[in-house]
């Protein structure tokens, strides 16, 4: 029931990429499908990982003759995925081994059409992890929450493909391509929820605060603001208000970044 969505470009780490299918091989149970979209040539290195695990996984790769970037490699995904449900996942994080089983309980329940769960971040392994990142689990509360801040950590996400392509697939919004998805599936009055299981190890790595934030990243924040306008979510005000706030941020210092990163979005994972 479920396709396993990925995109994977060049600049990708093979050892990450080989830990990230290693977690999917050794699921519970296995998804009926993990289409890898291979964004513009990958290189032998990265070619050689998948090919390792062509016969462990139901693997299916679809590459692109140049990179196009994570939007539309995605979005050429999901007009090929073949399953009722995606389930996203990124090349460089791990699976915890049950996931699948987990996730397939949920999509089961007839109830939902979007759903996710919680993530441990770590920077070099799995076992050091030491910050999660919360999300809500309640419908309601996970409504309210989008309005201001991601809801779903975007690498545990399932969700009906069919729904995804009735409102467009994934926006162009540089950096926040899958918040702009979630917003078009919550306009159309769905049902969601948030697992409050940890199942995915997300990899942060160093430079993420670096990363997370300039010019572009403020950019792209107005683009979502005035997306969730479009879609009926805001008004206008409360966008220039959200924005503003958000935006701040995105153009601080790295190192006020990381107080706003480690004080206030993200939790110990040694205390959950």
């Amino acid at each position: 029931m479920f396709t396993v969505l990925m995109s994977v470009y060049a600049r990708e780490q093979p050892v990450a990429l080989d830990a990230a299918l290693q977690s999917l091989a050794s699921q519970t149970v296995l998804p009926a499908e993990v289409l890898l979209v291979k964004d513009g040539p990958l290189g032998p290195e990265l070619d050689a990982v998948i090919d390792r695990y062509m016969r462990d996984l139901p693997l299916v790769t679809h590459p692109l003759p140049a990179n196009v970037g994570l939007t539309r490699a995605l979005n050429h995904g999901l007009r090929l995925v073949r399953q009722p449900w995606v389930m996203r996942f990124d090349s460089d994080d791990i699976c915890v081994p049950h996931r699948v089983e987990s996730q397939r309980e949920m999509a089961l329940n007839g109830r939902l059409s979007l759903f996710g769960a919680q993530i441990f971040e770590f920077d070099v392994s799995p076992a050091q992890a030491r910050r999660s990142r919360t999300v809500p689990i309640m419908h309601s509360e996970i409504l309210a929450k989008g309005l201001v801040r991601n809801p779903f950590n975007h690498m545990t996400v399932c969700y009906r493909r069919d729904l995804a392509l009735s409102v467009g697939g994934y926006p162009e919004i540089p950096f926040m391509e899958d918040y702009g998805l979630w917003m078009r599936m919550l306009a159309q009055g769905i049902e969601t929820a948030n697992s409050h299981e940890s199942l995915v190890f997300a990899r942060i790595g160093n430079g993420m605060l670096a990363r997370r934030g300039g010019v572009r990243y403020a950019r792209s924040e107005w683009m979502l603001q005035r997306h969730m306008v479009a879609l009926g979510l805001k008004s206008r005000r409360r966008a220039l208000w959200d924005g503003s706030r958000r935006s701040a941020v995105f153009l601080t210092p790295v190192a006020v970044r990381s107080i706003v990163y480690e004080h206030f979005l993200r939790n110990d994972a040694l205390r959950r």
